[in-house]
C-alpha cells in the first residue's frame, strides 16, 4: 500500500529532476526548510523511487583481462579504464557503473545471489538498475553485520538494497561480522537462525565480494574497530595477506589459524570454491597482494577491476 510519505518523497523528486524546480522552491511550497526538501529527495533515493544513473562509456581491456584469466585460471576478467582529471569520488562511482553494467544481467538470471558488504560492493549496488527480474529470487547477506563501517557499507543494508532493485526477497544474516568470543561464535553458528542462513548461502548461484589488505588504510576491518592490538600483532606475526568475508589469509589464500578467524560469522572461504560464480570486485594497488591470496587460493572465478590494479597484478613474479 503507498503511504502519504511515499507520495510526498515522489512529488519532490518529480519537482526536483523533472520539473526544474529547485531545493528553495521546493520548500517554500511545501512549507519546509531547504534541509528538510533536501533530506526528502536523498530519502527518494535511497528507497529507490528514483534511479539515477551515469552510462559510462564501457571501455575494457581485452588483451589484459586475457592475460590475466591465462595466468590464473579465472573464467572471466573485466579490466576497466581510467580516465585522467577525475576525483577519486566519481572513479569509484565510475567503477561501479561499469561493474554493474557488467554483471546485472548474471544477477538478474540467478535464483539465489549472496553479497558481501564494503564500499566496493556497495557502489556497485547502487549501480544496478532498478526493476523486477524475470523470475522471483533471492538475497543473502553472506555474513553478519559489519555497521561499524557505516550503514551504506553494511552487509545488510546491501542486501536488502540489492533485493529491491531486482524485486527479490531478502535473507538477512541475523547477527554482528566478528564477535566477542570464539564460545558466543560457536554458540551462534549452531543456532537455527544462523546454520538456515549459512546453509542457504553454501547453494548460491553467484556471490559478489571483495577483499582487504589487513595492514592498509583502506582495510575496512581495521577501520571499522574490529581488530584490536592483539588481532594486529598475531595477524602480522602469522603474515596474514588479505581478508575476505571477515576472514584472514595467508599469500597462498590457506585459512590462518588465529583467533580472530574463529569469531568470524558468515560464509567460510572453503565454501566459496563450491559456488559457480564468485566475483571478485576490487582496485587499489595497495591490494595486489591480498588479490594474489584469492587467486591463489581459487575463490573467485571472475574480477572486476581497473588498469593501474591490473598492471601491478600482472608485474608480479611469483
Amino acid at each position: 500500500m503507498v503511504s502519504d510519505r511515499d507520495e510526498l518523497l515522489a512529488q519532490v523528486a518529480y519537482a526536483y529532476y523533472l520539473g526544474g524546480e529547485g531545493l528553495s522552491q521546493i520548500a517554500k511550497r511545501l512549507g519546509r526548510s531547504v534541509s528538510m526538501a533536501s533530506r526528502l529527495l536523498q530519502e527518494a533515493r535511497d528507497r529507490n523511487l528514483v534511479d539515477i544513473r551515469i552510462n559510462y562509456p564501457l571501455t575494457r581491456l581485452s588483451d589484459m583481462e586475457a592475460e590475466i584469466e591465462d595466468r590464473f585460471g579465472i573464467d572471466n576478467a573485466h579490466v576497466f579504464t581510467q580516465p585522467s582529471r577525475i576525483d577519486s569520488g566519481e572513479q569509484l562511482y565510475r567503477y561501479g557503473s561499469l561493474c554493474a553494467a557488467s554483471i546485472e544481467k548474471a544477477l538478474r538470471e540467478s535464483d539465489l545471489i549472496a553479497v558481501s558488504w564494503g564500499r566496493h560492493v556497495n557502489t556497485i549496488v547502487g549501480n544496478i538498475s532498478a526493476g523486477p527480474s524475470d523470475r522471483q529470487g533471492t538475497v543473502v547477506q553472506a555474513s553478519g553485520a559489519s555497521g561499524a563501517l557505516g550503514d551504506d557499507h553494511d552487509g545488510a543494508r546491501i542486501a536488502q538494497r540489492l533485493a529491491d532493485r531486482l524485486g527479490h526477497s531478502a535473507r538477512l544474516m541475523p547477527s554482528p561480522l566478528i564477535v566477542d568470543t570464539v564460545h558466543v561464535a560457536e554458540a551462534l553458528r549452531n543456532s537455527a537462525s544462523i546454520t538456515s542462513v549459512l546453509d542457504l548461502l553454501k547453494r548460491a548461484d553467484v556471490l559478489l565480494t571483495s577483499v582487504g589488505a589487513p595492514f592498509s588504510d583502506t582495510s575496512g576491518l581495521a577501520r571499522s574497530g574490529y581488530l584490536s592490538e592483539a588481532d594486529l600483532r598475531d595477524l602480522r606475526e602469522k603474515n596474514a595477506a588479505a581478508d575476505i568475508l571477515g576472514f584472514h589469509l595467508d599469500r597462498n589464500g590457506e585459512l590462518l589459524d588465529v583467533e580472530i578467524n574463529h569469531r568470524v560469522i558468515g560464509i567460510l572461504p572453503d565454501d566459496l570454491r563450491r559456488i559457480p560464480n564468485v566475483v571478485l570486485a576490487v582496485t587499489g594497488t595497495d591490494r595486489v597482494a591480498a588479490i594474489l591470496a584469492i587467486l591463489r587460493g581459487k575463490y573467485c572465478n571472475s574480477i572486476l577491476t581497473d588498469r593501474a590494479t591490473a598492471e601491478a597484478l600482472l608485474d608480479v613474479v611469483d
